[in-house]
């Protein structure tokens, strides 16, 4: 890794120290006691000074409440509702007056409801008497006045209430005032000639004036509330508060939470230079597990050189999931099991390799362990499952059965919870809890993978099925070229493919890549197709004019061309692999017997093709089937015998070249592929039976 990948992985360290910086609460106080009920503490803890239990939040609330609840409220007798009532009544009279008296109640009732007072005819006959409706509006007036004075109430069901007299608050019988159904009707008593029109104005404008007195109240509530105490008794100076190795309780986070308190009212704070240590410290430690991911991705990439951008994915991984971290921890306070911790892990397997996805899985959770509060079980439940589910899925060959992985995951979860909470001596209801939150985390980490990695996976090339099934169509632009071009090779795949598939299948390597890489190994021939025998019989004379180095040379290109068409074409890596290990490091015998002859000063790496030798099941079964199949077609078989012969020799050749030596395939292996050629090339190249020719007409 050069400058570029470290400088990335600088980036990507900073950005993740930044957001700690940002959410992770007391980062400035000290010390930091980051510890939850449950949880099991690593250290003894001792007070360092007496200080002060304060009481929680939701105790402070009720306490509060209760507080409240009993503060007999201030009551006073308000003006505004005398003068609204009476504002109302010399309006109404102002249109009255304005009427003649010969006019009949219906007139006056349209008029009364067009300057927005609604009356009934019938309450209005009084006012077609002048003298009687001026007695009634004096006398109503007057009346208004002292009951509204005396004070009315609506609803009331203390028996006394509190009156501020004089800046005094005076207990007053509730029998003293008058409650707003007595008025009415009291009012309808006493003006029968028109108790009609009294009824309807009371019930309009007639309102309470008794009032809750709200500035008082706030006075005694503040009053109230001063008489809570935050605290609820002290912890002493070398009290211990936390023992090593015990599980905290409710009453111990309390006193830690109390401790940071009392540091951050005496203003104890860690100094700039500890700050800075601090954050350099986990700055580092981040770096290491993003360094250390980074560099094997790209180790175990086959490319010479990787792409800067194709590096960004794996360190928007670990972005990504402490952002998901941060989001249930101290954006939603939610339990910490439903982060989608396998989401990027499986991912990873998938996209590169299983190693990858072991390896990403530790170091993601190293990263997120200070976002965690350096908790011990949710960690342990979240890399235990993940890695119990990769594992099922390298055994079940699953990788892109998406359902599959879900229902692996949420039972590898459900499996680690149970243990884990049998060990805690968790309750039922606390187990079945942690299943839901393993259930939810298991849907989003499936729904993440089935958007990252088909993404990724058409971004990098890689092999997936459906890649694979796109190369075998014939119409797909290489095997076009290949099979107009160079029609021998192209029918020499055909046969190679069928070998490799149908032995990949018997010894349990992956049939569509071995018949996929089998279509494609020589592709490189259509850059010269002429030079090999099988797409031109006369091609010994080409060489003849050659040098051996030179012919070697070329035939030897054929390897490296297939490797550019392939990139050129964007052909998945383990394809590409397969086309640059088909013929391992192995010599081209011809032209090194024939330098031999010439007595040629010799050299067998000049002879040699480039490698690597076969790292797969796959690349070794298409280098054999390769070798026996253009072996069988250049002799007349006679049987099966003759078969089988040419199978072992090629097999004991190429073992004694040690061309299967990085390959991980077994001698049984070898055996069963034996027993899969046999059939198909007899099939192919057994020699077939003269037919008399037809009578000639007489």
């Amino acid at each position: 890794m050069n400058s570029k990948y470290i400088l990335l992985c600088i980036v990507t360290a900073i950005v993740i120290v930044g957001i700690y910086q940002i959410v992770a609460v007391g980062r400035v106080n000290y010390p930091e006691y980051n510890l939850k009920e449950g949880q099991v503490a690593d250290v003894e803890i001792i007070a360092p000074f007496d200080y002060p239990i304060l009481k929680s939040t939701s105790e402070l609330a009720d306490e509060r409440e209760q507080v409240l609840s009993q503060v007999n409220k201030p009551y006073e007798i308000s003006d505004d509702p005398m003068f609204e009532a009476i504002k109302a009544l010399d309006n109404i009279y102002a249109v009255l007056c304005s009427l003649q008296p010969t006019l009949d109640p219906n007139a006056i009732a349209t008029e009364l409801k067009r300057n927005g007072y609604i009356f009934s005819s019938e309450g209005l006959s009084f006012a077609t008497h002048p003298m009687l409706r001026d007695k009634i509006y004096e006398s109503l007036r007057n009346k208004l006045r002292a009951i509204y004075k005396q004070g009315i109430y609506e609803t009331l069901k203390e028996d006394s209430v509190l009156i501020d007299q004089n800046g005094k608050l005076k207990t007053v019988n509730i029998r003293e005032f008058l409650s707003i159904e007595q008025v009415k009707e009291d009012l309808v008593t006493n003006f029968p000639e028109a108790k009609t029109f009294v009824l309807e104005f009371s019930e309009q404008f007639l309102k309470p004036n008794l009032q809750v007195d709200e500035e008082k109240l706030n006075e005694l509530n503040q009053d109230s509330l001063g008489t809570i105490y935050q605290s609820k008794g002290m912890v002493l100076r070398n009290e211990v508060i936390v023992r090593k190795n015990s599980r905290l309780t409710q009453d111990e986070v309390r006193k830690l939470e109390s401790l940071q308190e009392a540091y951050r009212r005496q203003k104890i704070r860690k100094s700039p230079l500890q700050e800075m240590f601090l954050t350099l410290g986990l700055l580092m430690f981040v770096f290491l597990n993003i360094f250390l991911t980074n560099h094997y991705f790209g180790v175990q990439s086959k490319e010479e050189k990787i792409p800067v951008a194709d590096f960004i994915p794996v360190n928007l991984g670990f972005i990504l999931l402490v952002v998901f971290t941060v989001l249930s921890n101290y954006a939603l306070s939610a339990n910490n099991l439903i982060i989608p911790f396998s989401m990027i892990v499986i991912a990873g397997a998938i996209l590169v390799n299983f190693e990858f996805g072991l390896l990403y899985s530790i170091c993601n959770i190293l990263v997120i362990s200070p976002f965690l509060n350096w908790e011990t079980f949710t960690p342990v439940i979240m890399i235990l499952s993940s890695v119990i589910c990769l594992l099922i899925l390298r055994r079940q060959n699953a990788w892109h059965e998406y359902l599959m992985i879900w229902l692996y995951l949420l039972l590898s979860q459900i499996v680690v919870i149970i243990s884990i909470g049998i060990y805690k001596r968790d309750t039922l209801l606390t187990i079945l809890r942690s299943t839901g939150y393993s259930f939810i985390s298991s849907t989003l980490s499936v729904s993440g993978i089935l958007l990252i990695v088909p993404y990724y996976e058409h971004k990098w090339n890689r092999a997936t099925k459906q890649t694979l099934l796109e190369l075998l169509d014939f119409n797909h632009p290489l095997l076009k070229r290949l099979a107009t071009e160079a029609v021998g090779t192209y029918h020499h795949s055909l046969v190679v493919g069928s070998l490799a598939e149908h032995s990949a299948e018997a010894i349990g390597a992956n049939p569509l890549l071995a018949r996929v890489g089998s279509y494609y190994h020589d592709i490189g021939k259509i850059t010269n197709p002429d030079i090999f025998t099988e797409n031109n019989e006369d091609s010994a004379d080409i060489h003849s004019q050659m040098e051996p180095e030179e012919s070697t040379q070329l035939i030897r290109n054929h390897v490296t061309d297939g490797i550019a068409l392939a990139k050129k074409y964007k052909i998945p890596q383990p394809v590409i692999d397969i086309i640059m290990q088909h013929h391992g490091n192995s010599v081209i015998r011809y032209f090194y017997e024939k330098a031999s002859k010439e007595k040629k000063e010799l050299s067998k790496d000049t002879y040699r093709y480039p490698g690597p030798r076969p790292q797969t099941k796959e690349a070794a079964l298409v280098m054999l089937a390769d070798i026996v199949e253009s072996t069988t077609k250049a002799k007349n078989i006679e049987n099966e015998a003759e078969v089988a012969k040419i199978i072992d020799d090629t097999i004991h050749y190429l073992l004694k070249e040690g061309q299967f030596d990085e390959a991980p395939i077994s001698m049984k292996d070898l055996q069963t592929v034996k027993q899969c050629f046999i059939p198909v090339l007899t099939s192919i190249y057994r020699k077939r039976l003269d037919y008399p020719e037809p009578p000639k007409d007489e």
